[in-house]
């Protein structure tokens, strides 16, 4: 299929998630033989007007929400909830960070509308490294939020003779190594120019986080404790809500995998009890009604103040939507001058192969292995 209508949604189901994309863009898109049509509205958030627009590419066309999602290839960087994706024709495409392993109804809806869709979250290099991502936006927006409550709350923030702040960071990826880079930009900026005690970043993985009496030393004496993990399995925790009383009761838990629970596929958070956040809502404190929301037989006895969202690249709009902007066009650049079903893994264009392994025949292929 060629996909010559393009459709822009502005986000819905993330409360305060700007996730439209800039005139920058749609300059680019001037230079290929497609129509886009732009919700009503489109980057009015990030303070573009229609004429904004219009001046970099007149043919574009503003029109509502059903219409826009009646286009050939409806592109954003935010999944669409289920009720609007509803909306889709039948046999169109999708570009957008699907998540096909944590989204089994979306996946019943792509399969039942056959849709040509490519996961973004799912575009990867020859060696599995996701190639459309941004790790370092996603970890600094949470460790600078994080780092925000522990100044906050902590009496002896300013003290020259407390001890440094340690950081414990549960995964070892890409989002795990930008909270590395990022508590060091943090430290620099707040503690190091003040000649303050600094901040101590450790990562521990499998062979800590499967040992109990080691894990209970190290977060006996943590400050921040993140969960920067991808798991295979998210049916299972990585630390009970039992471990997480080891943590000091002024400790933070920062949140940026931003998992949730879903009795319905057995999908569970990676810490026991925590909660997940919002946009609007990233600090979440102890006494909070949702924790009643989580399914019984979650143990949430042991709570901390947690700092969670699930949309963290939207704290810096402008900064994170620029840097998919550019990756996009390597993308782009195929979707709209191909037959979206010719791309081949086994192609001499790594971005050729980066795109078919995105889409949901990939994943159904792989899944059974």
């Amino acid at each position: 299929m060629y996909f010559k209508k393009l459709g822009f949604p502005i986000i819905k189901n993330f409360s305060g998630d700007i996730r439209e994309f800039t005139p920058v863009l749609f300059e680019y898109l001037k230079g290929f033989d497609v129509q886009p049509v732009l919700e009503n509205g489109y980057g009015s958030r990030l303070g573009y007007t229609h004429q904004d627009y219009l001046k970099v590419f007149p043919e574009i066309r503003f029109a509502d929400r059903e219409e826009v999602f009646h286009q050939d290839l409806l592109i954003t960087l935010k999944n669409p909830d289920l009720d609007d994706l509803e909306m889709l024709k039948d046999g169109s495409g999708l570009f957008s960070m699907i998540h096909y392993e944590t989204r089994p109804k979306c996946v019943d809806l792509i399969h039942r509308k056959h849709l040509h869709s490519f996961s973004m979250d799912a575009l990867v290099d020859d060696q599995g490294i996701r190639t459309f991502v941004d790790y370092f936006g996603t970890a600094y927006a949470g460790c600078e939020t994080a780092f925000g409550v522990i100044k906050d709350t902590r009496k002896d923030f300013a003290s020259p003779d407390r001890d440094p702040f340690v950081v414990t960071i549960v995964g070892a990826g890409g989002v795990a190594q930008g909270c590395v880079r990022s508590f060091e930009v943090i430290g620099d900026h707040e503690l190091f120019a003040k000649k303050l005690p600094g901040i101590l970043t450790q990562v521990i993985t499998r062979s800590i986080t499967t040992d109990d009496n080691n894990l209970k030393k190290i977060l006996k004496k943590t400050d921040i404790l993140v969960d920067a993990t991808k798991r295979p399995n998210s049916s299972t925790f990585i630390i009970t809500n039992e471990q997480l009383g080891y943590l000091p009761e002024n400790a933070i838990i920062l949140d940026l995998a931003a998992d949730y629970y879903d009795a319905t596929t057995n999908m569970v958070k990676a810490f026991e009890g925590t909660l997940k956040g919002t946009f609007d809502k990233r600090v979440l404190y102890p006494d909070d009604p949702e924790y009643d929301d989580i399914p019984e037989g979650i143990d949430r006895a042991n709570r901390r103040i947690t700092v969670s969202c699930d949309a963290w690249p939207s704290i810096n709009p402008h900064t994170s939507i620029a840097y998919y902007e550019g990756i996009m066009k390597n993308y782009l650049n195929l979707l709209l001058t191909r037959d979206s079903e010719s791309f081949k893994a086994n192609s001499n264009d790594c971005f050729e192969r980066s795109l078919f392994r995105s889409t949901i025949s990939y994943f159904d292929e792989n899944k059974k292995k």
